[in-house]
């Protein structure tokens, strides 16, 4: 109960705050949960180390692990303020859209367009503003508990008209569907939430990654976009960078082609959060147990890659 009250209190009252003031507050409260919880450290370091490799200075990587949870917090004011905006104000923050020809081409091509992100920069502004870019989005919904937080949770993600599938069988199915229509389904890449992953080099290390994303594109034939939003220096500002991810042709060995395209995708999630590291914000350890028997083989980019990889019942 004490979660739904806070959420609640943090967007029909929060949000009703100048965005410069909720940013500091979550700023501020960022960085006192990063000093105040050794797990938080422990996380975002072990993140950071990944990202920066083996040459990285402990300043450094303190530095953006800090950055990462302040980050995090700040998501939190933004879920509240953008809850208040017009998808037009929030394009209007918008200040440059890199690369979005890429997604209204791959629209143009009317198989569907399957929109990866991830745990990076400012992704509620993506589903707030889909509608002024012309796209018919929709996206897969990370659970969340309790269920009255969860409901609370897409009832505002949903007023500007962007429809969030369950993550059911019945949901996976409707989102199918969506693609199948033409429409777009986002999908974020970087964290393993429903616990059907596999493991797969990432950074140089083998970490559990969801598959939904390539598994939906190869089935279906839809294209795939990536289009990360960045925070910039200025406080409700943003730069948009779209980019058209080409997946391996299909071999006709399903396994072998999910496997070609996880490393595509995994590749270009590595690049954008070398953009910004202390951007990207998932709380919850991303590699955990599965450093052992690492094989010679390299990805692009320079983290080995598996030949092949577990699958669960």
């Amino acid at each position: 109960m004490i979660h739904y009250v806070a959420l609640w209190l943090l967007v029909r009252v929060g949000g009703r705050l100048p965005l410069a003031l909720l940013d500091t507050i979550a700023a501020t409260g960022g960085t006192l949960a990063w000093w105040g919880s050794r797990r938080l450290r422990e996380v975002t370091r072990d993140h950071m180390r990944h990202v920066f490799g083996a040459n990285a200075t402990r300043r450094d990587i303190d530095r953006a692990a800090r950055e990462c949870v302040r980050t995090a917090a700040r998501g939190y004011a933004e879920f509240a303020h953008l809850s208040r905006m017009s998808p037009e104000r929030v394009r209007a923050q918008i200040i440059s859209t890199d690369g979005m020809e890429a997604l209204t081409e791959a629209q143009t091509e009317g198989r569907g367009v399957v929109i990866i992100s991830a745990h990076l920069g400012a992704p509620e502004v993506i589903s707030h503003s889909a509608p002024t870019f012309g796209i018919e989005l929709a996206g897969i919904a990370e659970p969340l508990s309790p269920p009255r937080v969860h409901g609370f949770v897409q009832r505002v993600r949903s007023i500007t008209g962007v429809q969030y599938f369950p993550a059911t069988l019945a949901g996976l199915r409707d989102a199918r569907a969506h693609l199948a229509a033409g429409r777009a389904l986002g999908v974020l890449v970087d964290r393993d939430v429903l616990h059907t992953g596999h493991p797969y080099a990432f950074f140089g290390e083998r970490a559990l990654m969801p598959t939904g994303a390539v598994e939906l594109a190869t089935r279906s034939g839809a294209a795939v976009v990536a289009v990360w939003i960045y925070r910039t220096a200025d406080v409700g500002q943003y730069r948009l960078v779209g980019k058209r991810i080409l997946l391996p042709s299909a071999t006709g060995d399903r396994t072998a082609d999910l496997d070609a395209g996880m490393r595509v995708v995994l590749a270009a999630l590595e690049d954008a959060i070398r953009v910004a590291p202390g951007q990207w914000f998932p709380l919850a350890p991303v590699w955990s147990g599965l450093a052992a028997d690492r094989p010679a083989q390299r990805l692009p980019g320079g983290g080995p890659t598996m030949a092949a990889h577990d699958r669960r019942a």
